[in-house]
């Protein structure tokens, strides 16, 4: 089966071929036209310890600056040694733990 392209609703489309298929009904689709969105139930509550971070981190950055000024300064002078091997190994490690 082939769709059209020049519809200016894309929804329109995927409501159809859901039909079509009889994977869903008009009203099992949310956000499409005719049907009224779920309503937002969301919401977030901050621990006391997150919301003592803020303060402690104006206190204290959580890296150490001289260490990321050193770095940057050996990166620009072309001096920051680079392990490839390493840096392989661990993109392949986490691919192979993506995959597993």
């Amino acid at each position: 089966m082939v769709n059209s392209v020049s519809s200016s609703d894309p929804r329109a489309r995927l409501q159809k071929t859901a039909l079509e298929t009889n994977q869903a009904k008009p009203a099992d689709t949310p956000g499409v036209a005719g049907t009224a969105p779920a309503p937002s139930a969301d919401g977030v509550e901050l621990s006391k310890a997150a919301q003592a971070m803020p303060s402690a981190i104006e206190a204290r950055p959580p890296f150490d600056l001289e260490l990321v000024s050193r770095i940057k300064e050996q990166i620009a002078e072309g001096r920051y040694p680079i392990d490839l091997e390493a840096i392989t190994d661990s993109l392949f490690d986490s691919y192979r733990d993506l995959m597993s």
